[in-house]
Formats: structure tokens, sequence, C-alpha cells
């Protein structure tokens, strides 16, 4: 059985899912780890954080039609970018014919694989203390920050489970890449779910930069953004006997 991840999609998802066919071939489920920016409407779009010249509709409101179809389900988590008033509205679900919100975090069986997972990214302010700030609904940016209690949900509801996927906006700290050659990136409570919940494969977007680790026994694929190309797309093939890995993507 394989299975398609894909990086940041940033309202592409006709591109999202050529890169897919050509590079993934098929599937039976395709992964999103954040900043898919699902916009139904234009009235979404404008719910997404960040500068005004970076938002737009995309070509999703097709796809939430029915006019479009990607190749196969999606299931996808939240990064700092997305309309995420209407997301916590609407909950953990079907978001569109095709499209499925996992949500804030939590564990999801899907497809045979155990899939735990995180949205958002890291704020010192929001993610460490045990009662985080309440969110200001005109500071859109901070609807994109997990919080404490999310990674409680998380770590509860994986507890005493083997999980094969870990999917995370943010990368986990402690990997060898340097931006630009010298700055370290990830964060620490990311790396912590990595190595506590031990998955077979931990997958992650964020910083539009392709890169592969073995931590410990976790393969971690850090994938680009859709409009670099194939780079946006890792393959995993389960096995008869339950081991999940990355096969090389087609050409």
């Amino acid at each position: 059985m394989r299975f398609a991840i894909v990086g940041d999609i940033h309202a592409n998802f006709a591109e999202a899912d050529e890169l897919i066919r050509r590079h993934a071939g098929p599937v039976e489920v395709i992964f999103s780890v954040g900043d898919a920016e699902p916009n139904r409407t234009e009235a979404e779009s404008l719910e997404v954080g960040g500068p005004a010249k970076h938002r737009k509709v995309g070509d999703f409101p097709e796809f939430a039609a029915g006019r479009r179809t990607m190749s196969a389900p999606v299931h996808f988590i939240g990064g700092n970018h997305e309309p995420w008033p209407s997301l916590d509205a609407h909950g953990a679900g079907e978001w569109a014919p095709g499209f499925h919100f996992l949500g804030r975090s939590g564990v999801r069986e899907i497809a045979g694989l155990r899939v735990a997972f995180l949205s958002g990214v890291y704020s010192r302010y929001f993610s460490e203390p045990d009662e985080p700030p309440e969110i200001t609904p005109e500071r859109l940016k901070e609807y994109g920050y997990f919080t404490r209690p999310h990674l409680d949900r998380l770590l509860r509801r994986a507890r005493g489970t083997r999980i094969d996927l870990l999917l995370t906006h943010d990368w986990p700290a402690g990997l060898s890449y340097r931006h630009h050659g010298r700055i370290p990136v990830g964060r620490d409570l990311v790396r912590m779910l990595t190595d506590t919940l031990a998955p077979q494969v931990h997958a992650c977007g964020h910083m539009h930069a392709p890169f592969r680790e073995r931590v410990g026994g976790t393969d971690v694929i850090c994938l680009s953004q859709v409009v670099q190309g194939a780079d946006a797309v890792a393959v995993l093939e389960l096995a008869p006997d339950g081991t999940l890995r990355e096969v090389p993507c087609a050409e």
C-alpha cells in the first residue's frame, strides 16, 4: 500500500495533485503537513495569518464545489497559514469533498496507519505555558500556534499505542540541517514528540526545504513547498509486515 505526503500547498491544489500524479503515481491517501490553505471562499482567505500580499483564494473553491478532484483522499493538518477561525469552528472532519481536516492534535487510524498529528507552529508565549493566553481575534497569527494542551492531548491519546506516522508542521530540533548553512532549525517540543512517540516516519513542512535524517528508529522527512516542484512530495510504502518506509519518487 502506498501513500503520498505533500509539503506546503499554499492554495495551489491542482499543482500539488499534478506533482503527486507525476512523482508518486497511484496512492491510497494523500497526507498534507500544513499550510495547505484550503480556502473555500474569499472570506476564508482573509482569515489566513500573514502579510496581505501572500493571501489568496487559490484554486480550492473548484475542489470544494466538486468540479475538480484530487487523485486520492486528502487528510491534512494545519500550519501557521490557514483559515484558522473557520477550521476551528468546523472542527475535525470532512472540510470539503475528499478533504479531511484532522484537527489540532490527536491520533487517527487511516488506511491501516496509526497517525499522530500536531497542527500549528511553536510560540514561546502560547506553546510553553500550561494555560496559554486567549487568542486575540484581530491577531490572526495567534491562531497558528500550538499550545501545551494540544501537546498533552496528543501524548495522552498516543500513550501505549504504536505510531506509524507523525505529522507536524514544525521541524523537530536537533537535525543536522542548517538554514542558510549556519542557523539551526526545529523546535524542542516537536523533537520531544519524535523521541517519545518513536514513529516509523515523522513528516513535516514549514521551512520550504527538503531534508532527510534518521533520528533513532524514525525517518524524519522534511518537505519543500509545492511551487518548488518534486521536493514537495514523498512516497511511503506499507509492507505486509507493517514496516513503513519512504520509497523513491518517479522522475
